[in-house]
């Protein structure tokens, strides 16, 4: 099939003792030693992606252009039993399912051979990307149904509706959306950006607080004075520009909003790169 590819082999199970930590190194030496395909033969308890190291490793290799094979583990055929679910990689296993998913191709000589396929050609109904939902919650009545996505943003539908377009779209999210709780009145939301916020849906979805974690979270971006910028501030974004940096703490900024001649200092997880600028509003 491929008489001068190169096989690299690395162990990181001895026994029964499968520590996380060998894993996660071999996943990483074998993206630095440049491979091209990755074929994993380990499965663990399915949980959260965010808490599955193989998940977590994979996508990481996904990024820099290695396809990544993963075992889909020895148990079933009962629901929940598959592993290495996530949707970025390739999971292979036995079925018990007798049916395949036929996808013909026709060659310029007219002629055609049969074959299984999932792919769907561009331009098709199926062909529209979605963003990576990471939670989902119904509320109390399963009327309204809100998910958590790594767009950075909240969605929430109208279950009682036949529309597909969600109600409302909540995207002031610093980065992506973890885990979310949903009372009558309330969508409380964690983020990675390292804040905690809650939203009033009697409100339109304003906010109303946010709060940071019991741990520094630092902000993606190193900010340099003049950037532009957006500032949360109470209940929405302002725009300002970085005049300094804090040298010593880097969770600080001193920012100066155009509306204002005095300068402000404002925490870095309150601030994004600026999005739209008009008419200096």
């Amino acid at each position: 099939m491929a008489p001068y590819a190169h096989l690299a082999v690395y162990k990181v199970c001895f026994g029964l003792d499968w520590p996380e930590s060998d894993i996660l190194t071999g996943l990483d030496v074998a993206v630095a030693d440049g491979a091209d395909v990755i074929s994993i033969s380990i499965g663990e308890q399915n949980m959260p992606f965010f808490q599955d190291n193989i998940a977590i490793a994979s996508f990481a290799a996904i990024q820099k252009g290695i396809f990544v094979s993963c075992a889909t583990g020895n148990s079933g055929p009962f629901n929940g039993t598959a592993t290495n679910i996530a949707p970025w990689v390739l999971t292979i296993g036995a079925s018990t399912t007798d049916r395949k998913i036929k996808a013909t191709k026709k060659l310029g000589n007219n002629k055609e051979f049969d074959g299984e396929s999932l792919f769907q050609p561009k331009g098709s109904p199926s062909s529209t990307l979605l963003p990576l939902v990471y939670a989902v919650k119904f509320n109390e009545y399963s009327s309204v149904v809100v998910s958590a996505g790594y767009d950075r943003s909240l969605r929430a539908w109208d279950c009682r509706s036949h529309s597909t377009e969600p109600i409302r779209i909540i995207d002031t999210f610093l980065d992506s959306v973890m885990s979310i709780c949903l009372t009558k009145t309330e969508i409380i939301a964690g983020s990675v950006d390292g804040t905690v916020r809650t939203f009033d849906i009697r409100n339109d979805g304003t906010f109303e607080r946010s709060r940071k974690r019991g741990i520094t979270v630092f902000s993606d971006y190193a900010w340099s004075s003049g950037d532009q910028v957006d500032v949360w501030v109470q209940d929405s974004w302002h725009e300002a520009i970085v005049m300094d940096t804090n040298k010593i703490d880097l969770t600080s900024l001193t920012v100066q909003f155009p509306a204002q001649s005095k300068a402000s200092i404002v925490r870095s997880w309150h601030v994004r790169p600026t999005l739209v600028w008009k008419d200096d509003k």
